[in-house]
């Protein structure tokens, strides 16, 4: 049977201990990513010994036949400080903010919930080398909504995000065989990334990067639990993934699991509890409460002429559907009904998201047949009447191929030759006409194109802010202010009742 992952738990400053637990271990969670039966341990094979992964996707802390594991870190506190300088809390500025004995989200083994955010989503599959792709975020999937703003059948999958309801699965090795899917591990805040991998795990039009690929090559042959074993052992992705968690996030996410390991080891203990107790299970402490509002994610992609859902706390992709191009049928619609009866008489909020190509790609071909349209109409004006300029009206000029990022693939988009020939079959006039109508085509698509840019630009920078951890930050200035007297002095001032006013500054 499998075991869960060794995982080095630290919670508010202390050392947890290390525990190696069985998938029977783990009884339901508070979050969607824990809601794997002890089955699913069952239904693959052991592939601890025989599953050899590639460098990028060993775990780390392993320990070799015959070697002593490392013995544990005990974690020390800084001293207390004693005056208002740097040194007197415990070293300096930069020690504070990045404590060297602390795990880190580099380190750290974990996977850290992510923010429904299309900016996040598109930095972690553009820093996994996935290009030419753009996540979009649907405001609604109301069917009027969806007739007047259509989700593009060239979507390439769609993800969707929802409170979590066990919504069934039935084992389909051979009808699935030709998906690729991979399993969602317990204690892995991974069904985010995950969703992303399985969605573009079955496209070849995508360029994954070297990694992915790799990574896919290596797990063409397992099967979806050994996937989810290699995903979660894949320390490439792990980083990408950890890159939006702050300490804090850390910290929680070990306490919370901690805390659920002791609730199982005393539920296991007590042979008269029943497992349909243990969502009533909970102490004073608050992360024993069991939440109800767990959110997941999961994927819907179209193979072939089916709809398949990959839902990472299946056994198996679920096939929703079918359609039919020749007959006018998408796979958008069929997807969209599937996810109607998911939240069919149920409260809560959800969204979705679609992954597909990006636009620049269209717009940039657009605009340079559009360039190399307008050049060649004028070469023609040249040779019938080079004094055309003077028949023209004032223009403004163009965005070049440089502002537009054109200039390399003029060449691979030329005029095609039976638009050539008709253009030299044209007087002047009608190739005055024709330049000024294909500029004008041209300006619209340069300033989407300048649009698309910026948006991406917005993305990056939202994606980056929310990398950078402030707590630490925000930790070291008011440890600062205590120390040099001056939170003491000033702290009635902004409490209610001792001299501060509500809200007041």
């Amino acid at each position: 049977m499998h075991s869960a992952p060794i995982l080095h738990l630290e919670a508010a400053g202390s050392l947890v201990e290390t525990t190696n637990l069985t998938s029977n271990e783990v009884t339901d969670s508070e979050s969607c990513n824990d809601k794997h039966s002890a089955d699913d341990a069952k239904a693959a094979p052991n592939t601890k010994e025989s599953l050899q992964a590639p460098p990028q996707a060993r775990k780390r802390g392993s320990v070799e036949p015959g070697e002593e594991p490392d013995a544990k870190r005990v974690k020390k506190s800084p001293a207390p400080p004693q005056n208002g300088d740097a040194q007197s809390l415990g070293g300096s500025t930069s020690d504070l903010v990045n404590p060297v004995d602390s795990v880190t989200k580099d380190t750290w083994q974990g996977f850290c919930e992510i923010q429904s955010e299309p900016a996040y989503f598109s930095a972690i599959l553009k820093d996994m080398g996935v290009r030419d792709i753009k996540i979009e975020e649907l405001v609604s999937l109301h069917p009027e909504y969806l007739q007047d703003n259509p989700i593009p059948g060239t979507s390439y999958g769609l993800i969707f995000l929802y409170q979590y309801r066990d919504q069934g699965s039935s084992v389909q090795p051979d009808a699935s065989s030709h998906v690729w899917f991979a399993n969602q591990l317990p204690a892995q805040n991974s069904c985010a990334t995950l969703a992303m991998i399985n969605i573009l795990m079955n496209n070849d039009e995508v360029e994954i990067g070297e990694h992915l690929q790799q990574f896919k090559d290596f797990t063409k042959d397992l099967n979806p639990y050994q996937r989810g074993e290699a995903v979660a052992s894949f320390d490439f992705v792990k980083r990408i993934h950890n890159s939006f968690a702050k300490k804090m996030d850390i910290l929680e996410a070990d306490k919370h699991l901690s805390n659920k390991i002791k609730r199982s080891r005393r539920l296991l203990n007590d042979k008269k509890v029943r497992r349909k107790s243990t969502d009533s299970t909970a102490t004073d402490d608050s992360t024993e409460s069991h939440k109800d509002d767990a959110n997941h994610f999961i994927a819907f992609i179209p193979v072939g002429g089916e709809v398949w859902m990959l839902d990472g706390l299946n056994y198996q992709p679920v096939r929703m559907g079918s359609f039919d191009i020749e007959q006018g049928q998408d796979w958008v619609s069929v997807a969209v009904d599937s996810i109607t009866a998911i939240t069919a008489g149920e409260e809560g909020s959800y969204t979705a998201f679609t992954i597909g190509p990006a636009k620049l790609l269209s717009l940039r071909k657009q605009a340079s047949l559009a360039l190399n349209h307008v050049k060649f109409t004028e070469r023609c004006l040249d040779e019938v009447s080079p004094d055309w300029k003077s028949f023209t009206v004032d223009e403004q000029s163009i965005p070049s191929s440089q502002m537009l990022g054109i200039e390399n693939q003029l060449s691979a988009h030329p005029t095609p030759d039976a638009l050539v020939a008709t253009i030299k079959s044209e007087e002047t006039a009608h190739l005055i006409e024709r330049r000024t109508r294909v500029l004008r085509d041209f300006d619209h698509l340069a300033t989407s194109i300048i649009s698309e840019m910026q948006e991406e630009d917005d993305n990056a920078r939202i994606a980056a802010q929310a990398r950078f951890d402030y707590a630490p930050v925000i930790k070291l200035w008011a440890e600062l202010l205590a120390a040099n007297g001056w939170l003491e002095q000033n702290l009635d001032k902004y409490i209610e009742g001792k001299g501060g006013k509500k809200g007041k500054k």
